[in-house]
């Protein structure tokens, strides 16, 4: 099987390319999921927006480089930091699903099928950490 992270250069253009709309329908998307961000209340827009940003500039960073390590580090920080802001293990894994249906929709097939390889990787991998930290394999309520 192929590194998920050794994207082409034409899969990692149309993703530049279609960036602001995957990110702006992947928020528009994990809003309507409001018993994952109703407790972030009135700045939910803006919170759900900047963290997928972020997840989408780290997948971006990860793919042109070639380096799944890049996403690890970052896994690994959001298991530590984000269920202190009511961010919980099943919200990231429902985000990552939203943000693949997205790139699927939006991309061509071709580079939707690459990019698709990554984000999979990232569910596939947060799914691993948290077992990792629960030995009974469920994902953390909290941290």
């Amino acid at each position: 099987m192929a590194d998920p992270f050794s994207v082409s250069q034409d899969a990692l253009a149309a993703f530049r390319s279609e960036t602001p709309r995957i990110v702006t329908e992947t928020a528009s998307r994990s809003l309507e999921l409001t018993d994952q961000v109703a407790h972030h209340g009135a700045d939910a827009p803006r919170l759900i927006t900047a963290g997928i940003e972020f997840t989408v500039k780290m997948l971006d960073a990860a793919m042109a480089a070639g380096e799944s390590a890049l996403l690890d580090d970052e896994l690994h920080w959001a298991l530590d930091r984000l269920p202190h802001d009511g961010v919980l293990p099943d919200h990231m894994l429902s985000r990552f699903a939203l943000l693949g249906e997205v790139v699927k929709e939006r991309l061509p097939a071709s580079a939707a099928a690459e990019v698709g390889a990554a984000i999979q990787w990232m569910e596939r991998r947060l799914r691993e950490i948290a077992a990792g930290r629960d030995p009974q394999g469920a994902l953390p309520r909290a941290l």
